[in-house]
C-alpha cells in the first residue's frame, strides 16, 4: 500500500523526491490547485459569468444575484491567498520569507499578500458597503416610483447613484488589482515552480 502512494505521489509530481510512507500530496501540486482554482473562478465571473447575468436579467435580480455571489466569491479568493501563502511557507526557507516579506524583493510573497490584502479588502469592507448602497437604492427607487438613471430622480437617488459608483468601481480596481497578483503569481510558478 506504501508503494502505491508513494507511485501516486511521483503521478501528482514527479518532481517529489520525498520517500514518504504515509499519504502524502506535494505542496506543488496544492498550489498549482488553489492557484488554478482561484484564478479560473476569478476570470469566469469577471468577465464571462458576470457579464452574461448583467445582459440576461433586469437589473434588480442581477443586483440580487450578485449580492449572493459576491460573499462567496471574494471569501473564495480570500481563504485561496492565505492557503497560497500557508503553503509557501512550508518549503524551506518560505516561512522566513512570508514572516519578513516586506523586507525582501521576493515577488511571489508580494503576488500572494497584494491577493490576500485585496480579498480581504473586497471581502469583509468593500463589498459589504457596497452591496447595502445598492439595496438602499433598490429601496429608494420603489418609495419613488422612479428608476435610479431617470432625470429627476430625488437628490438623496443621485448621491446614492454617486456612491454606488465610487464603491463599485472600487471594488472593480481591487478585484483586478487580485487578478494581475494572481497571474503574476502563475507566471511566477510557470517559469521557476512553487
Amino acid at each position: 500500500m506504501t508503494a502505491r502512494i508513494d507511485e501516486l505521489t511521483v503521478l501528482i509530481c514527479p518532481t517529489c523526491t520525498c520517500n514518504r510512507t504515509r499519504f502524502y500530496v506535494c505542496p506543488l501540486a496544492q498550489n498549482v490547485d488553489s492557484l488554478g482554482t482561484v484564478l479560473g473562478s476569478t476570470v469566469w465571473h469577471s468577465f464571462i459569468g458576470g457579464p452574461i447575468a448583467y445582459t440576461s436579467l433586469p437589473r434588480q435580480q442581477f443586483g440580487h444575484l450578485q449580492s449572493r455571489i459576491f460573499p462567496r466569491f471574494f471569501a473564495l479568493q480570500s481563504l485561496s491567498a492565505l492557503a497560497l501563502l500557508g503553503l509557501y511557507s512550508r518549503r524551506p526557507g518560505g516561512g522566513e520569507l512570508v514572516r519578513t516579506f516586506w523586507r525582501h524583493g521576493n515577488k511571489t510573497v508580494w503576488a500572494l499578500v497584494v491577493m490576500a490584502t485585496t480579498g480581504l479588502a473586497n471581502w469583509l469592507v468593500v463589498g459589504p458597503i457596497t452591496t447595502d448602497v445598492m439595496k438602499t437604492r433598490h429601496r429608494r427607487e420603489r418609495i419613488e416610483g422612479k428608476s435610479y438613471n431617470e432625470k429627476d430622480v430625488s437628490p438623496e437617488m443621485k448621491a446614492l447613484n454617486k456612491r454606488f459608483g465610487k464603491l463599485h468601481g472600487i471594488s472593480s480596481l481591487v478585484n483586478l488589482v487580485y487578478l494581475a497578483a494572481a497571474a503574476g503569481h502563475a507566471a511566477w510558478i510557470a517559469e521557476y515552480g512553487a
